[in-house]
């Protein structure tokens, strides 16, 4: 009996638990492959303690090929989405090469990006917290911080390096703000010229409690214990801009810092703006069965999906929000949906069933609810642990982090700073003679400039006769590909060893726009017969489809 094929976009916690419940209920009949551009799935709620050097950046991970060991995982970028063909257009591979994969079933679960674009100078000067690499970079920032104001003679600068400003007071903000005061007291006594006065934690908050999905009364018990802590809330405060340096508020305020963390500003990304369905606000809009509106064989769930709620009072609590134990709860039930739609079977609706809330605020305490229990403090904390080491993906997650959390109360946190190199913009390759540096369909790696030797451009002009042009020192290209959102058209190869200088796409695009002159002598120098060829392909059976 033929499988049914079922693809399922994104290695989160949607599409993660989605998978494994599908190979749990109906493995024998379904042949499942996940798509993610990253091989590991990342343990959200672990991630502010990972910044505070709790436990180790390992693990709040794991290994996607370890969680979902009888799933197909696919390192891959998904680009677009053929309904009607039932298609999923991917990129992948170091040349990035343009393929097409089929589907029965399509599962989008790519979750939602950090949109700062609202907030002038927050893209450029903020940190975020959504993947590991966020958390180990603000780990990383922090012990610079703490190494400057130790050594530096300058009063002002001392102060913005040990001032740690968190936009949002949300789960993720508290607990952020939290595990950052535990972090920089614990290791405070490494740096001598650091008094426990100088240390400033602020939290900036636009409603008038934190933790406004919890009870009121947990929300104010987190301000009380934060505020114990030395940390400043500002609430009923909005963000407004920012600057290398400071955050301005909505009412006029200006806080000098040299860390901002922001955990506001959740947006669709271009994947997802770009998807022939009904969004609601930014989301894709389903029905009660989790089903793609208008789709019978395209699903959504998690961050990505605007799930609808029965019997909700407001609209604000309409749909499903964007938490972890909402998403686990809609992955076991998208899969046992869709195994009921293929076996002709009666669909359910989704009614979530709240297991409770709960955050830590550091330093032992916490807040749960959980029903009409409602803890705080020490025993609140002991159950937070002991409920997300229950949540952890494996067993060997929950074991390495049980000892983590263990050794980390009896054992100083180090103050080691890993910072990784920075890497330039700009990126030189050498090319050997006949050795191919794009052909056509590819992904080109971005504005290119011949620094030594020579290569040859070859492609059909708009009569169909194949075209040749020798590049030399200082000749380019690449720029006609990029402006037209294109995948390549033609062959660059090396005629002799030689090197290129390439300028990657975002980069070249910013460039462009800040320094008009260089496109308009792109535009002056571009060779005729090819940019006519890159504005309009040959072949239309062979052309792709526009990317951003």
């Amino acid at each position: 009996m033929k499988k049914t094929k079922v693809i399922i976009i994104g290695g989160g916690f949607g599409g993660a638990f989605a998978a494994k419940e599908l190979d749990k209920l109906g493995g024998k009949e379904c042949e499942i492959e996940l798509i993610s551009d990253r091989n590991y799935f990342v343990f959200q709620p672990l991630l502010p303690e990972v910044a505070a050097g709790t436990i180790n950046a390992q693990d709040a991970v794991t290994p996607l090929r370890l969680l979902l060991p009888h799933i197909k995982i696919r390192l891959a970028d998904v680009k677009t989405i053929n309904h009607f063909n039932k298609t999923v257009t991917i990129l992948q591979g170091r040349k990035r090469i343009l393929q097409e994969l089929n589907y029965d079933h399509l599962i989008i679960a790519s979750g939602q990006i950090t949109d700062l674009s609202l907030f002038p100078g927050f893209s450029q000067h903020s940190l975020t917290m959504k993947d590991l690499a966020d958390a180990y970079k603000l780990r990383n920032h922090i012990i610079q911080c703490m190494e400057l104001a130790d050594v530096t003679r300058f009063d002002d600068i001392k102060r913005m390096a040990l001032t740690f400003v968190v936009a949002g007071g949300g789960f993720s903000g508290v607990e952020t703000l939290g595990e950052v005061l535990e972090m920089v007291h614990r290791v405070r006594k490494y740096y001598p010229n650091i008094n426990k006065e100088d240390i400033k934690a602020i939290i900036i908050q636009r409603g008038d409690n934190l933790l406004q999905e919890m009870p009121e009364k947990l929300g104010r018990y987190a301000t009380e214990q934060l505020k114990k802590r030395g940390a400043t809330i500002m609430l009923n405060t909005g963000i407004q801009s920012a600057s290398a340096t400071t955050v301005c508020t909505d009412k006029g305020e200006v806080i000098n810092t040299m860390t901002i963390v922001t955990t506001i500003g959740n947006g669709p990304s271009d994947f997802i703006k770009a998807l022939p369905f009904t969004l609601h606000r930014g989301k894709i809009l389903t029905d009660a069965f989790l089903q793609v509106k208008g789709q019978d064989r395209i699903w959504s769930l998690g961050d990505t999906a605007a799930i609808p709620l029965p019997e909700t009072p407001n609209e604000s609590s309409r749909f499903a929000p964007p938490t972890a134990q909402f998403a686990v709860q809609e992955a076991k039930l998208l899969a046992r949906n869709l195994l009921a739609a293929t076996r002709g079977k009666t669909m359910t609706p989704f009614n979530f069933k709240p297991r409770g809330m709960m955050a830590s605020l550091g330093a032992y305490t916490g807040v749960v609810q959980m029903g009409k229990l409602r803890l705080t403090g020490l025993l609140a904390w002991i159950l937070w642990r002991g409920v997300y080491i229950g949540m952890l993906p494996h067993i060997s997650t929950r074991l390495r982090v049980a000892l983590n959390w263990l050794f980390d109360y009896f054992m100083p946190r180090t103050i080691v700073q890993m910072a990784h190199a920075e890497t330039s913009a700009l990126k030189q390759v050498r090319y050997r003679e006949g050795e191919v540096v794009y052909q056509r369909g590819e992904l080109i790696p971005g504005f290119f400039i011949v620094m030594s030797g020579v290569f040859r451009l070859s492609l059909k002009n708009k009569d169909g006769n194949r075209v040749e042009k020798l590049l030399h020192k200082g000749d380019h290209g690449g720029d006609q590909v990029i402006q037209a959102s294109r995948l390549t058209q033609g062959k660059l190869e090396a005629v002799e060893q030689g090197e290129l200088l390439f300028i990657s796409r975002n980069d070249f695009v910013r460039l462009r726009e800040a320094i008009p002159v260089i496109g308009e002598h792109l535009q002056v120098t571009a060779n005729e017969d090819i940019r006519h060829l890159l504005e309009k392909p040959d072949d239309e059976t062979e052309s792709p489809q526009n990317y951003k």
